[in-house]
């Protein structure tokens, strides 16, 4: 009869700590919650080679101070065939965020440069660096997309193009005729 108040006792010890475990994990929100990140676009139309601009605005709703965070920016083609090549539209696209009180904000400005035509997505996303998003795995923050339509720019134009496929081979053959001129009447 001892042994069942002892095997009582350890199980609901266990399940006392294991309970008590569970709400403090649930308790303690990840460090990147109320983190938003708001960008100053929501759309823009331009052309290949055209350099453009995006600033970030990074805001700690949360109750207590975030983590540092490593900003990244991302660019995302919204067309099947067209290839995006991140590091070609901005050279500089990871900053580091640090911790971030409560209420408090900070913004970032991200230099790009359009080089495919089409239809893509700008977004930032943040990477918590932290006591408290080690072990847990990354907590990923992510801004709304800004929808960049780029249209292609021709490089040739047919415009003006006429005299000169018209004087080209007349000079050239006014040239020719000149020097066979010059042979024959030399010799």
């Amino acid at each position: 009869m001892t042994r069942l108040p002892l095997l009582t006792g350890l199980i609901l010890g266990f399940a006392v700590s294991a309970a008590l475990s569970a709400s403090a994990a649930v308790a303690a929100p990840p460090l990147s919650d109320g983190i938003d990140i708001v960008l100053d676009q929501k759309r823009l139309d331009i052309v290949v080679g055209d350099k453009f601009g995006v600033r970030s605005e990074i805001t700690n709703r949360g109750t207590v101070p975030s983590d540092r965070f490593v900003a990244h920016l991302n660019i995302a083609s919204l067309e099947r065939d067209v290839y995006v090549d991140p590091e070609d539209w901005s050279t500089s696209r990871s900053a580091v965020v640090a911790p971030l009180n409560a209420g408090g904000s900070t913004s970032l400005t991200w230099d790009l440069q359009s080089v495919n035509a089409g239809s893509f997505d700008v977004y930032v996303v943040l990477l918590p660096v932290g006591p408290s998003s080690a072990g847990s795995g990354p907590v990923v923050v992510s801004s709304t997309p800004l929808h960049v339509t780029v249209a292609g720019r021709r490089t040739l134009t047919a415009g003006g193009s006429l005299p000169v496929v018209l004087a080209v081979p007349a000079v050239l053959g006014f040239g020719l005729a000149a020097t066979r001129w010059r042979i024959r009447r030399a010799a």
